[in-house]
C-alpha cells in the first residue's frame, strides 16, 4: 500500500484553507493510541457543539423555571433543556431545590450585606440566575503498565460525567444593531448613516452627484441627502449576511440566564421573574407553545353550520399538530358542502348571520361587477369630455389663427 500522495492539479486556481475540524482516516495496518480515541471524540462533540451554536443559538429550550415561595430561603429550579452561546447541552432531568444561602456572594462587612443595596440600602437586592455547562472526569480504574510490575499501577479516570451549575451571574444581554425601521426615522430627522462599506452601487446616482456637498457629511449632495440616506440604509441592511453567533471565552462566559430574584434585607425572597434577561431558543416546539396557549378553546366561538346541522371545528391542538387535516376539514365544509362560517361573542351567542359561504361570495362577485361598471361608466364619461374639449379647442384655434386663404382675402388685406 503508497502513502497518499496526490497533489492539485497544476491548472487549479482555487484558494483553499482548513478549519480546526480533524476527522481520523484509519486504513490498515494502523497503529491506535489514547490520543487517537481522544480526537476521534473531540471531532464529533466538537461538531455538535458547533452546530448547536450555529443552527439554534444559546438560551432555554425548555423548563427550567424558577419557583420560590415569598419570604422563603430556597428556589426551585424545574427540570428543563438549554444551550449556552458555546453549543454546549445543558440538560437539568429533575427538579433542583437551591438554598439561597449558598448561591449569594459573601458580602462586605456584616452578615446580610449581600442583600442589601450599597447605593439604596432601602431598594430590595436584585441577583440574576444563570446556569453553566460543567463536566468532571469519573470512574476511575486501574491502569496496567506493560513493563511495570503490581506496585506500579496507577488509576486514571475513565468517563466524563457531564452537569450544570446553577450560580449568580449578571445580566449582559447583548447590543443590538439599530434597525431598518431605526434608520429610516433617522433619514427623516436629517440624522445620516456613514458612507456605506459595501460596493454593489446601488447608490451610486446618488452618493456620486456633482452637486454641492454638506459640509458636515460630505458624501451627499444637498438637494439628494433624503433618498441617499434611504438608499445607503436600505443598500446596509439588503447587502449584509447573518452574523454568526459568538462563542463563549474568557470575556463572555457561557452561562443561560433563568431569571430574576429579589431578596429583602435579612436575604428572603420578595419576587421571581422568569423572563427577565431570559432568552429563548427558538423551536417548533416553542412555536407550538405559543399557538397553542392563545388559541386553546377557540372553538368554542367558532360557528360552522352545515346543511342546517351545526358542526364542531378542529380544536387549536388538532390545528397546530396537524394542519393539514385540519385546513383540509374546513375547506370541505366550506367548498364541497357550502357551509356557514361564523363567530360567537364571550356568551356563545351568534353573531350576525352573514350567509353561507357561496351567498357571501356571490355577494363579493356583484360588488366586484358594479364597481367595473362604474369604472366604464367613468372611462366613457371621460372619452366624451376629452371630445368635447378637442372640438372646442379647434374651434378656438381656426378663429384666433388666420388660414393663408384668410391673409389674401381683401379684408385681410385692409
Amino acid at each position: 500500500m503508497s502513502a497518499n500522495s496526490q497533489t492539485c492539479a497544476d491548472k487549479d486556481k482555487s484558494v483553499c484553507d482548513y478549519n480546526e475540524f480533524r476527522r481520523l482516516r484509519y486504513f490498515h495496518g494502523m497503529l491506535l493510541d489514547d490520543k487517537d480515541f481522544q480526537a476521534e471524540q473531540l471531532y464529533h462533540s466538537g461538531k455538535r457543539r458547533f452546530l448547536n451554536r450555529m443552527l439554534h443559538g444559546s438560551g432555554v429550550v425548555c423548563g427550567l423555571e424558577l419557583r420560590g415561595k415569598k419570604e422563603g430561603r430556597f428556589i426551585e429550579v424545574t427540570s428543563g433543556f438549554a444551550l449556552d452561546c458555546s453549543g454546549n447541552e445543558i440538560w437539568v432531568p429533575k427538579n433542583q431545590n437551591i438554598d439561597l444561602a449558598s448561591l449569594l456572594p459573601k458580602g462586605k462587612g456584616k452578615p446580610g450585606a449581600e442583600c442589601v443595596d450599597e447605593e439604596n440600602p432601602e431598594k430590595p437586592k436584585t441577583y440574576y440566575i444563570g446556569i453553566r455547562y460543567d463536566e468532571k472526569p469519573t470512574n476511575p480504574v486501574s491502569v496496567y503498565l506493560p513493563s511495570g510490575n503490581c506496585e506500579e499501577r496507577t488509576c486514571e479516570n475513565s468517563r466524563y460525567k457531564e452537569g450544570f451549575c446553577v450560580e449568580i451571574v449578571e445580566c449582559c444581554p447583548e447590543p443590538e444593531e439599530p434597525g431598518l425601521i431605526k434608520g429610516y426615522c433617522d433619514c427623516e430627522n436629517n440624522i445620516k448613516p456613514d458612507k456605506p462599506t459595501r460596493i454593489c452601487g446601488i447608490c451610486d446616482e446618488f452618493l456620486n452627484s456633482s452637486d454641492s456637498k454638506d459640509a458636515n457629511n460630505p458624501q451627499y449632495g444637498n438637494n439628494q441627502d433624503k433618498q441617499a440616506c434611504l438608499c445607503v440604509t436600505l443598500e446596509e441592511f439588503c447587502e449584509q449576511s447573518v452574523a454568526c453567533p459568538e462563542c463563549c471565552s474568557c470575556d463572555k462566559p457561557c452561562f443561560v440566564v433563568l431569571g430574576q430574584i429579589t431578596l429583602d434585607k435579612e436575604c428572603k425572597l420578595l419576587t421571581i421573574c422568569n423572563n427577565e434577561c431570559r432568552k429563548y431558543v427558538l423551536t417548533p416546539h416553542l412555536l407550538r407553545h405559543m399557538l397553542v396557549g392563545v388559541f386553546a378553546g377557540f372553538e368554542d366561538y367558532i360557528f360552522v353550520d352545515v346543511e342546517g346541522q351545526p358542526m364542531t371545528p378542529p380544536t387549536a391542538t388538532e390545528l397546530v399538530d396537524n394542519p393539514i387535516k385540519a385546513l383540509c376539514w374546513a375547506l370541505h365544509q366550506l367548498v364541497v358542502k357550502q357551509g356557514k362560517f361564523g363567530s360567537k361573542d364571550c356568551k356563545g351567542a351568534v353573531r350576525e348571520d352573514e350567509g353561507s359561504t357561496k351567498e357571501q361570495l356571490n355577494r363579493m362577485n356583484e360588488g366586484m361587477q358594479k364597481l367595473s361598471t362604474d369604472v366604464a361608466r367613468v372611462s366613457n364619461d371621460f372619452s366624451r369630455s376629452q371630445k368635447t374639449l378637442d372640438e372646442r379647442l379647434a374651434a378656438l384655434e381656426k378663429v384666433m389663427i388666420p388660414t393663408e386663404a384668410d391673409k389674401q382675402s381683401p379684408k385681410s388685406k385692409k
